[in-house]
C-alpha cells in the first residue's frame, strides 16, 4: 500500500515538537573561546524588559565541565535587558552551560545553551599558569591550583576604586607594587571606611555603585569601571582580596543595607568577580551574626570556593560566630609606632597556636607614615617577625596610598595624613619588604615552621632542621655590633651562612660551619712544676704591672676595670700554661707572650657573647676571634686555663659541673713573652683569684679534618659580628659534604 502523505496540519504539529524539545540556543548560542583560568565572558538579552531587574531576576548558569562535574554559576544584570555571566576553569575541553533564570517564561534568559572551549594557557601570569588559589594542605598556606606554593605579600588600597585614584594612576600603582614583589591588593568594592555612607567620595567615574541605601537598585557603570581595574591587577598578576564593604559604626554598611541588601551585594560581587582568581574578605571591621550569616551565603552561592576570611577589629576567627565560614584568620593588630609593632607579633603568634590549624596573617597594622609614624624599621620588623612566626604572609600598609590621598583632598572624614597615594608609594619600606620577600621565595619557605629555640630571645627563627635555618634580629641599641647567636645546631651539617641586610639586600658571606660535637680538651692541666703562683694577698704585689687601668689587691682577689692589663714581669717565655679563677660576669682574660700593649695572646671568656676564644693581637689590632666556641650555660665562677706551645694555643674553662674547650688554634705570635691578666670593655670589674703559671709541652690535637669548614662545638654557633648596629637576617642553608 502506498504510503499516505503528511498533511499541512501533521507537518505543523511535528514542527512545534521538535521546537518543544531543542535547546534554547538563542542569543547566547555564540562559542566563546578561552585559555585555561582566563575569563570568558557570556552575555544573554532578555526577551522582555523587567522593571526590577537587579532584584526580581536571579539568573544562574550551570557548567558542566570535560569530567561531567558541574558549577553553578550565578549571573549579573550588566543593565538594561542584557546579564552576563563570567566563567573560568583550568580543565582544557568544551564546557556546556544552560542557564536557569527565575522568570522562566523570558526565552532570552531561561534554559539557553551553548558551550565554551578552553585551551591550555601560553602565558607566563601564575595566576593563569599555576591556577588560582586554595587553602594547602597543611592549612597554614596558600598554594596555587597545581600546588605551587604562593606567598601573600599584599598592600592596602581600600579606596582606590574611587575617582579620586584615576585610571592612569591606577595602572602606575600597579606597576609599582608589581615590580616591588607584591602579591595581593585588600581593595574595597562596597561602603568605603573612614567616611559617611553614600557620600560623593565614594563614586568611581560611573557614579556610586547603588542608586539606593538598600541595595535593591544597583549601578551597573560604576561596577563596569570597577572590572577595569580589577581585571588590571589579575592581568598584571597580583590578586585582588575583595572587601565587601565596612562595618565600623561610623560607616556601617550592614546597618545602613541590612542583611538582606549585602547578600545582594555579595551575589553580585560573587557573579562579577568569582570567575577571577579573587580572595573574599566579606567585611571590613566587622563581625557578629549578621556579617556570619553573610559570609555563610557567600560560602554557599561561590561556585569556586575562593578563600575567604573577615577582616576584623582583631581575629576573624573571634568576629565570627561560626568559624567554618572562614577559611583563614586575619589579624588587625593596631596602628602606631614600637609599641604597636613589637605587640603585633604575640598575637599572631597565638592566632597560631590556635586549633584545628588555619592560615594565619595580619592583614592590617601600622601602615607606614601613618600619622607620621611607624616607618620603615617598623615595617620590617612587622614582616620578619611574621614570617618567622608562622604566618602565611603579610599586608602592608602606606600613608597616602589605602585612602587614596591626592593634593588637597586626603579621601577621609578625619584627616590622618595629607600624604599624597604617590608620596606613600615610595615610602622605603615597600621596597625593603619585597626585597625580604624575595629572599624567602629562594627557599622552601612554604615549609618552613617557627622555631625560637633557635635564636637568643628577641630575635625571630624559622626554618627546615638540617636545611635551612632564618633568623631575624631587630635593632638591639647603638654601639652594639654583636654577632647573632644560633643554637641546637644540627650534628655533623655543613652549613652556609650569610648575613642578609634587610634595607638593601646586600649579602656578607660567613663563610661554611659544622658542629662536629665538642672538641676534646687540648690538655689536662699544670704537668710541670709550677713557675710562679699568687693568691693576691697583700703581699707580691711587686712582681706585676699595669699597662691599663690600675689594679687593687683586695681581700684574697685581685680587682681590675676597664681596660685593665696587668703583666706578670718576672718571668718570659714562649711556651707557658696560666690557670686562674674569676667571676663569669665580666669578662676574663689571660694574657700569653705578651711584648707590649699592642702585641701579646689573649685567651678569654666574654659574657656578652657567652663564648671562649683567643685574639692575636698585632700592631693594636685585634684580629678575628680564634677557636670560638660557644658556653651556653655558666656558673657564677669560673676556672680559666690558657696555653701556648710553638705555634698553636688554646683554652680551657669549667665551673666544676661543665667545661668547654677550644680547639687548639694556630697562632702567628711565637715569640717569647710574659702573662698576665686582662679585661677590656664587658663588664665593670672583675676579681681574680689563685693565679697559676708553668711552663707547658702540650701538643695539638688532630681533629678531624673539616676542609674549610669552621667547627662548632656544643651545637651553639657564635656568628660574627654584624656589619653595622641594624637589623639583620642570618640565614644559614646545608652545604654537601664532600663525602655526602
Amino acid at each position: 500500500m502506498k504510503p499516505r502523505a503528511a498533511t499541512g496540519l501533521e507537518l505543523a504539529l511535528v514542527a512545534l515538537a521538535c521546537l518543544l524539545v531543542l535547546p534554547n540556543l538563542g542569543t547566547a548560542a555564540d562559542s566563546p573561546k578561552t585559555e585555561a583560568n582566563v575569563v570568558a565572558e557570556i552575555s544573554f538579552k532578555a526577551a522582555h524588559a523587567h522593571p526590577r531587574p537587579f532584584t526580581d531576576v536571579v539568573l544562574d548558569v550551570v557548567f558542566t565541565d570535560p569530567s561531567d562535574a558541574q558549577k553553578t554559576v550565578p549571573a549579573f544584570w550588566a543593565g538594561g535587558k542584557q546579564w552576563k555571566v563570567r566563567y573560568s576553569s583550568r580543565l582544557v575541553g568544551i564546557h556546556r552551560y544552560r542557564t536557569q533564570c527565575s522568570d522562566t517564561s523570558d526565552a532570552g534568559l531561561h534554559a539557553v545553551e551553548g558551550r565554551v572551549e578552553i585551551t591550555p594557557y601560553t602565558g607566563e601570569n601564575p595566576l593563569y599558569r599555576d591556577g588560582p588559589l586554595q587553602i594547602a594542605r597543611d592549612h597554614r598556606h596558600f598554594e596555587h591550583a597545581d600546588g605551587t606554593p604562593f606567598f601573600w605579600l599584599g598592600d592596602t588600597w581600600w579606596k582606590c576604586l574611587c575617582k579620586r585614584m584615576t585610571w592612569e594612576g591606577f595602572q602606575e600603582l600597579t606597576a609599582d607594587r608589581k615590580a616591588k614583589g607584591f602579591s595581593v591588593i585588600q581593595i574595597v568594592c562596597g561602603p568605603y571606611p573612614d567616611e559617611g555612607v553614600f557620600e560623593d567620595r565614594w563614586e568611581n567615574e560611573g557614579g556610586k555603585p547603588y542608586l539606593n541605601r538598600d541595595f535593591t537598585e544597583v549601578n551597573p557603570d560604576y561596577f563596569e569601571y570597577a572590572d577595569r581595574r580589577l581585571k588590571q591587577l589579575v592581568d598584571s598578576g597580583l590578586v585582588p582580596a575583595i572587601v565587601g564593604g565596612w562595618g565600623r559604626g561610623d560607616c556601617d554598611g550592614m546597618k545602613m543595607a541590612g542583611v538582606a541588601g549585602m547578600k545582594r551585594h555579595w551575589r553580585n560581587l560573587v557573579a562579577r568577580y568569582g570567575a577571577y582568581p579573587t580572595i573574599w574578605i566579606i567585611g571590613g571591621e566587622s563581625g557578629g551574626p549578621e556579617w556570619t550569616e553573610v559570609a555563610r551565603y557567600v560560602q554557599k552561592i561561590d561556585p569556586y570556593h575562593r578563600p575567604s576570611t573577615v577582616h576584623p577589629f582583631d581575629s576573624g576567627r573571634k568576629q565570627v560566630t561560626d568559624e567554618t565560614v572562614i577559611n583563614f584568620d586575619m589579624l588587625q593588630t593596631g596602628h602606631g609606632d614600637w609599641e604597636a609593632a613589637r605587640g603585633a607579633i604575640p598575637k599572631l603568634r597565638a592566632a597560631y597556636d590556635k586549633k584545628p590549624p588555619m592560615p594565619v596573617m595580619i592583614g592590617e597594622y601600622c601602615y607606614e607614615g601613618h600619622m607620621q609614624s611607624a616607618f620603615q624599621d617598623v615595617q620590617r620588623y612587622v614582616f620578619w617577625g611574621s614570617m618567622l612566626s608562622g604566618s602565611v604572609g603579610l599586608t602592608y600598609g602606606a600613608a597616602g596610598v589605602w585612602h587614596a590621598s591626592v593634593e588637597g583632598d586626603p579621601g577621609t572624614a578625619n584627616v590622618y595624613d595629607w600624604t599624597t597615594w604617590k608620596e606613600g608609594m615610595n615610602y622605603p619600606g615597600s621596597t625593603q619588604l619585597g626585597l625580604g620577600k624575595k629572599l624567602l621565595e629562594q627557599y622552601a619557605w612554604a615549609r618552613f615552621e617557627p622555631h625560637p629555640e633557635w635564636a637568643d630571645a628577641g630575635a625571630f627563627a624559622a626554618g627546615i632542621p638540617g636545611e635551612v635555618r632564618f633568623i631575624y634580629q631587630p635593632r638591639r641599641n647603638v654601639y652594639n655590633w654583636s654577632g647573632l647567636v644560633v643554637k641546637g645546631l644540627e650534628r655533623d651539617v655543613v652549613y652556609h651562612g650569610f648575613y642578609f641586610n634587610p634595607v638593601n639586600a646586600r649579602r656578607y658571606d660567613l663563610g661554611m660551619f659544622i658542629n662536629a660535637g665538642p672538641a676534646p680538651k687540648p690538655f689536662e692541666g699544670h704537668t710541670q712544676p709550677l713557675l710562679f703562683s699568687d693568691r693576691f694577698d697583700s703581699a707580691g704585689g711587686s712582681d706585676w704591672k699595669d699597662y691599663g687601668t690600675p689594679t687593687l689587691r683586695k681581700d684574697g682577689h685581685l680587682v681590675g676595670t676597664k681596660s685593665m692589663v696587668t703583666i706578670l714581669e718576672k718571668i718570659s717565655e714562649t711556651n707557658l700554661m696560666v690557670t686562674v679563677e674569676a667571676r663569669s660576669d665580666a669578662e676574663a682574660g689571660i694574657i700569653l707572650r705578651f711584648q707590649n700593649p699592642d702585641h701579646y695572646l689573649v685567651a678569654l671568656y666574654t659574657p656578652l657573647l657567652k663564648a671562649i676564644y683567643i685574639h692575636d693581637r698585632k700592631n693594636g689590632a685585634w684580629g678575628e676571634p680564634l677557636g670560638q666556641v660557644a658556653v651556653p650555660e655558666i656558673g657564677p665562677k669560673i676556672r680559666l686555663t690558657a696555653a701556648a706551645c710553638g705555634d698553636y694555643a688554646a683554652v680551657v674553662m669549667t665551673d666544676g659541673r661543665k667545661t668547654y674547650s677550644t680547639p687548639s688554634v694556630k697562632v702567628s705570635n711565637v715569640s717569647t713573652g710574659k702573662a698576665g691578666l686582662w679585661l677590656f670593655q664587658v663588664g665593670e670589674r672583675q676579681e681574680y683569684d689563685s693565679f697559676e703559671l708553668s711552663p707547658t709541652p702540650f701538643t695539638p690535637l688532630k681533629l678531624e679534618d673539616t676542609g674549610n669548614v669552621h667547627r662548632v662545638g656544643f651545637g651553639e654557633f657564635n656568628a660574627p659580628n654584624v656589619p653595622s648596629p641594624q637589623d639583620w637576617v642570618l640565614v644559614l642553608e646545608r652545604r654537601q659534604r664532600q663525602t655526602e
